[in-house]
């Protein structure tokens, strides 16, 4: 009884054809990898059609960083000119506060000088106090020089010859860190 023959082809295409493994090395090994250089399968690319687009690439990147170093400056400048604007407010809103204080402060030198002898403290802490601020009071004594950036006069004396001198403190000024808060209001004569 003979027992049909299958054809070898398609009894090797129905049933997996396990090789043993040193076998399979074998062919592994004799398979040369493709990379995109050696495979010339892979599509053709040419040099010339890389060019331009990595030129194209290399265009937008630099866009794209000076964009970025445009928007990193104008945010820097942002943050230094809010920085300025808070410091300004700062110290408009110290100069306001403080310039509200001066008729209080005028008024306690006012009851100073009539009881000098009873108010002595208070001309002590009034001081310390003025100091502390970094307030202090404009030079308006009898016999200094005017000043226009200092004082303001009142009244003066006709009289044009000699140096310009005050004749009278009426309201004392105030310099505040360095600044003229408020200009002392006197009579000027001259010298």
């Amino acid at each position: 009884m003979t027992q049909p023959q299958t054809e070898p082809h398609k009894a090797s295409q129905t049933t997996p054809h396990f090789a043993s493994q040193p076998e399979a090395q074998a062919k592994s090994s004799s398979v040369p990898h493709s990379t995109p250089h050696s495979n010339p399968h892979l599509g053709q690319v040419s040099d010339s059609s890389i060019n331009p687009e990595l030129e194209k690439l290399a265009q937008q990147n630099a866009e794209l960083i000076g964009d970025l170093q445009r928007t990193r400056a104008d945010f820097e400048n942002f943050r230094k000119q809010v920085d300025l604007q808070r410091e300004q407010a700062k110290n408009l809103a110290k100069h306001a506060t403080v310039s509200k204080f001066l008729p209080l402060i005028d008024d306690m030198s006012r009851a100073i000088k009539a009881h000098p002898d009873l108010l002595a403290p208070v001309q002590k802490t009034l001081d310390k106090t003025l100091k502390s601020l970094n307030l202090s009071i404009i030079d308006s004594s009898v016999g200094t020089t005017f000043n226009p950036e200092f004082h303001n006069a009142i009244s003066m004396e006709d009289d044009e010859s000699g140096k310009e001198v005050i004749a009278e403190e009426l309201i004392p000024g105030y310099l505040y860190e360095g600044q003229v808060l408020r200009a002392a209001m006197v009579r000027v004569k001259h010298q």
